[in-house]
C-alpha cells in the first residue's frame, strides 16, 4: 500500500511538472547596420542625448566583435562585416564571407539555421523585415545561397552558381509560418518548374497579402506571405526637403558656410505601408500560442540602407521605429514568460556625429574638408552635425566597429554580456530554445 502511495505521488508530481513547463520563445531583433553611432544620433535627435531610448533601459548588454571571411580568399579575415555574412553567423554560429547566405565560405556547403532547427522540432517560425523579405538578413535564416542577390529564377545573379536554388523559393519551401516585408516585384516571377512565386506561395498554404489594410484585417495565426512594396519598404522619415548629406558649400572666395539646421520630415511615400511595429505585432500574435514555442526574427533593415545613402533622417526614423519594436517585444516577453528577447546588429554602419566640419583656416579643399555633412535640428533645438566619410560620391561603406547586444529573459544573461564574438549568439539561442 505504501509503495502504491509513493508511485501515485510520483506520477502526480510528474504530471504537474509537465503541465507547468511552458514552451520557450525567442524574439531576435536585428538592427541592420546598427552600431552605437546609429543609436546615438537617434537619441540626440529625439531626446537631446537624454533618457528616452528603450534600448538604454535594457541593462543586460554586451559588445559584439564582428568579422567575416574574405570573399576572394576565405582563409583570410575581413574586419568590416556585411549583412549576409553577419546574419549567417548569428543564424548558424559559423562565419562566412560577403555575399554568402548560410553556407560555407569555401565550398558552399549549407549550414542549418536556428530557424530551421526550430521548425524541425515543431516550433512556429516567423520573419519580419523592412527590406525585401528575401534580402540578406531574413534570407540567412531560411535559405542557403552563394549569392545573396539570387532571388528568383532567371536573374543574372543566379547564373554564377546555377546549382543554388533562388532564395525566394527556398524560403517559401521552408514553410516559415509568417513572412512580412517588401518584394512584391517577385510575385509574378516564374520559377524553373513553371510556377509563379505567388502560385508557389499559395500552393504551400500561404495567404498572400500586399496592403496594410489586408494585414490589419487578417486573422492572426493565418499562414501569411505579406509583401507591401515592390522593393524595400519606404522609410518613415526623410531629410529636410528630402535631402541627405552633401559636401560643405563655399562662396566665390572659397569661404566655407554652413546651411541652417533643419528638422526631419515624414516621408509621404510611407503612407499606407505597415510599420515595423504593426508587422511585428501580427507576427507575435500569430505565433504566440504555439504548443512548442516559436522563433521570430525582426529586422530593421533601413537603419543601414539609409546610412549607405548618407541620409541621417532616414536612419533616425528607422532607428526609433526599431526601438519601439524592441519595447513591444520585451513587454510581450514580460507578460508571456519563457520568452527571450535578443537585440543586436549584423555589422556597424557609416553614421557619425561630429562637432562640425572645419578647414582650420586653410583654403577650402577636399583635403581639408572631406566627406558629406548634414546639419539637423534636434527636437530640443540643438544642432546635430551628421557626417559620412567612407565615400565622397557613391555608396557609404560598413565599418568594423563592435555592435551592441541587449537581452531580456535569458536563463543565463551573462552568456552574452561583456565583449563577445558574433559566433557566440547562436549557441545561446539554441541552448535556450531546446534545452
Amino acid at each position: 500500500m505504501l509503495r502504491l502511495a509513493i508511485f501515485v505521488s510520483a506520477f502526480i508530481f510528474s504530471i504537474a511538472t509537465t503541465a507547468i513547463a511552458a514552451p520557450k520563445n525567442i524574439i531576435l531583433l536585428i538592427g541592420d547596420g546598427m552600431g552605437e553611432a546609429e543609436i546615438a544620433i537617434a537619441r540626440a535627435y529625439e531626446f537631446d542625448g537624454d533618457d528616452g531610448m528603450f534600448l538604454d533601459t535594457m541593462k543586460n548588454m554586451g559588445s559584439v566583435i564582428v568579422k567575416q571571411y574574405m570573399a576572394d580568399d576565405p582563409t583570410k579575415i575581413q574586419f568590416a562585416g556585411s549583412s549576409g555574412a553577419g546574419a549567417s553567423t548569428i543564424s548558424t554560429g559559423y562565419r562566412t564571407s560577403d555575399g554568402r547566405i548560410a553556407v560555407n565560405a569555401i565550398d558552399g556547403t549549407p549550414y542549418k539555421t536556428i530557424l530551421e532547427e526550430a521548425r524541425e522540432r515543431g516550433f512556429k517560425t516567423g520573419l519580419v523585415s523592412t527590406a525585401r523579405i528575401a534580402d540578406a538578413t531574413p534570407a540567412a535564416f531560411a535559405a542557403h545561397t552563394r549569392n545573396r542577390y539570387c532571388y528568383v529564377y532567371g536573374m543574372e545573379e543566379c547564373k554564377e552558381f546555377p546549382a543554388d536554388r533562388p532564395s525566394v523559393a527556398q524560403m517559401i519551401g521552408n514553410n516559415v509560418d509568417v513572412m512580412l516585408g517588401g518584394g512584391q516585384e517577385f510575385l509574378a516571377a516564374v520559377e524553373a518548374d513553371g510556377e509563379t512565386i505567388r502560385e508557389k506561395a499559395e500552393d504551400n498554404g500561404y495567404t498572400v497579402i500586399t496592403t496594410r489594410e489586408e494585414l490589419l484585417n487578417l486573422e492572426p495565426g493565418t499562414k501569411t506571405y505579406g509583401l507591401f512594396s515592390p522593393g524595400h519598404l519606404p522609410v518613415e522619415w526623410v531629410g529636410p526637403g528630402s535631402r541627405g548629406a552633401d559636401f560643405v558649400p563655399a562662396d566665390d572666395r572659397r569661404v566655407v558656410y554652413y546651411p541652417q539646421s533643419a528638422r526631419c520630415e515624414v516621408n509621404p511615400d510611407h503612407a499606407g505601408i505597415p510599420t515595423i511595429e504593426e508587422m511585428s505585432q501580427f507576427a507575435i500574435d500569430s505565433l504566440k500560442d504555439a504548443d512548442n514555442g516559436f522563433f521570430l526574427m525582426i529586422e530593421g533593415a533601413s537603419i543601414d540602407k539609409q546610412a549607405h545613402e548618407a541620409k541621417p533622417c532616414g536612419t533616425i526614423g528607422e532607428m526609433l521605429a526599431f526601438d519601439r519594436t524592441a519595447r513591444m517585444a520585451v513587454e510581450f516577453a514580460k507578460e508571456q514568460g519563457d520568452t527571450a528577447v535578443i537585440v543586436t546588429a549584423d555589422h556597424g554602419g557609416s553614421t557619425q556625429v561630429i562637432y562640425r566640419p572645419d578647414s582650420y583656416g586653410q583654403t577650402l579643399s577636399r583635403e581639408y574638408i572631406p566627406g558629406l555633412y548634414q546639419a539637423l535640428l534636434s527636437k530640443g533645438g540643438h544642432t546635430i552635425n551628421a557626417y559620412y566619410g567612407t565615400s565622397h560620391l557613391d555608396e557609404q561603406s560598413h565599418t568594423g566597429v563592435n555592435v551592441p547586444i541587449f537581452t531580456y529573459g535569458l536563463d543565463n544573461p551573462d552568456a552574452l554580456r561583456g565583449t563577445i564574438q558574433q559566433t557566440e549568439i547562436y549557441p545561446v539561442m539554441k541552448d535556450f530554445l531546446f534545452n
